[in-house]
């Protein structure tokens, strides 16, 4: 991913970093014990879009920020005992991970809408304490993960405290833990099954075909795939009223972006609340929702795809995957030392998770292949129940299958992508 996005001047685009923090994304460890509580949380009636919430229209120009400020809108006690590491506590005066989003008075800050940190960091917060842990061990987990590289720049928050009195306390009930930790059965809330997708809106490589090329990473996820983070990276009901199904979204190099957005069936008329920063077209199948200059090539690009789109810039090595069948799927230009293009799909296997990286090698002498294959070696050890390493043809490929947790955390740690 590229560095946390500092807060600026107030823009009409959307950025929201690569593969190094967060996305869509998020990080090592995340979803400690199952997957679908990434970014949704144990407190699932306080955390979806709350309709009754309303946010500056630049909020909802991102569904990542939007994802992160209705958390802090929902928890700013909770965010009041958590550090921010992106360095604000030195040039913006920040005290606390709370002060990147809302102020004392309650009106919102903007400056976590251009930083992947701050957003990275809430929504872990979020999904450690769904899955059963406590704030001290979240606060520590965020320490640990942020502080080696990030330490210069930490807010000065004081630690975890039973007795401490927020300033901002909850305007909702405050979080309790839930009971017990869900099954992955049971990560998709919607009911799914009269809502289809188009047929050619169903994978990464359909959504690609469908904008121009020259994007620095895009995901898609698919809804109906149920690998349990899908609802978690895209808009919540509130944003059309409805359930979005499937998703790509996508960013360019020059402050523009693209998604793709279809909820599952043709509505004659749908209320967005996407605000007046972009276009938003839904009279097309799926909707558009771009930066103004992208638009009209997108809508070109749905009535007759060609090879000037995205697609085809990575058709090599996404005919080497399996993404019709990933819930979840990423490419991003910003690679290891050893490769010029990454991709991962998580695919639902059981109740466990198939995660498949591949790389596109631009430098076959940097790849470390003995590490990867003792990695392998120890798999089973280490709580995978396949594990494979294929390299030729200028691809690297690794399949893993275990849980969410485990395929998360050894994509970030041993392989540097982040979901």
């Amino acid at each position: 991913m590229k560095p946390e996005r500092k807060a600026k001047n107030k823009i009409v685009t959307k950025k929201k970093g690569n593969n190094t923090l967060i996305i869509g994304i998020v990080t090592v460890l995340l979803l400690a014990a199952i997957g679908y509580v990434f970014f949704s949380g144990g407190d699932s009636n306080k955390d979806k879009q709350d309709s009754n919430i309303k946010f500056p229209d630049y909020v909802y120009t991102d569904a990542l920020a939007l994802k992160g400020y209705t958390y802090a809108t929902n928890h700013p006690d909770i965010l009041e005992q958590i550090p921010c590491y992106c360095g604000c506590g030195g040039h913006s005066g920040h005290r606390f991970l709370r002060d990147c989003f809302i102020k004392d008075d309650r009106t919102y800050e903007e400056h976590a809408r251009y930083c992947d940190v701050c957003i990275g960091e809430a929504m872990k917060v979020q999904s450690y304490l769904a899955s059963g842990k406590t704030l001290k061990e979240a606060r520590a987990l965020i320490d640990n993960e942020y502080g080696p590289k990030y330490g210069e720049g930490r807010t000065n928050t004081p630690p975890v405290s039973d007795t401490y009195t927020p300033i901002l306390p909850p305007k909702l009930a405050a979080y309790t833990e839930p009971a017990s930790t869900p099954s992955i059965t049971t990560a998709v809330q919607t009911d799914l099954s009269s809502l289809t997708l188009p047929d050619n809106f169903n994978s990464l490589s359909d959504g690609l075909k469908f904008i121009p090329a020259g994007i620095s990473w895009a995901y898609f996820v698919n809804l109906k795939k149920e690998t349990g983070i899908e609802e978690g990276v895209m808009p919540g009901t509130d944003f059309y009223g409805t359930q979005i199904v499937g998703m790509l979204n996508s960013e360019y190099s020059k402050n523009s972006w693209v998604e793709l957005h279809d909820v599952g069936k043709s509505l004659a008329s749908v209320q967005s609340r996407a605000g007046n920063d972009a276009d938003h077209i839904l009279s097309t199948r799926p909707f558009i929702y771009s930066t103004k200059d992208m638009t009209a090539r997108v809508q070109e690009l749905i009535k007759e795809p060609g090879n000037a789109t995205a697609y085809y810039t990575y058709r090599s090595l996404l005919e080497k995957v399996d993404d019709e069948n990933a819930g979840y799927a990423k490419l991003n230009s910003t690679a290891t030392s050893f490769a010029n293009v990454t991709y991962i799909g998580l695919i639902r296997s059981g109740n466990d998770i198939t995660g498949e990286m591949a790389f596109s090698i631009e430098d076959s002498s940097a790849v470390p292949l003995a590490k990867y294959n003792d990695l392998k070696n120890s798999s089973s050890g280490r709580g995978f129940r396949s594990y494979e390493v294929n390299m030729g043809n200028n691809t690297l490929i690794i399949r893993m299958t275990s849980t969410m947790a485990n395929v998360r955390s050894e994509a970030m740690q041993n392989y540097g992508i982040d979901i």
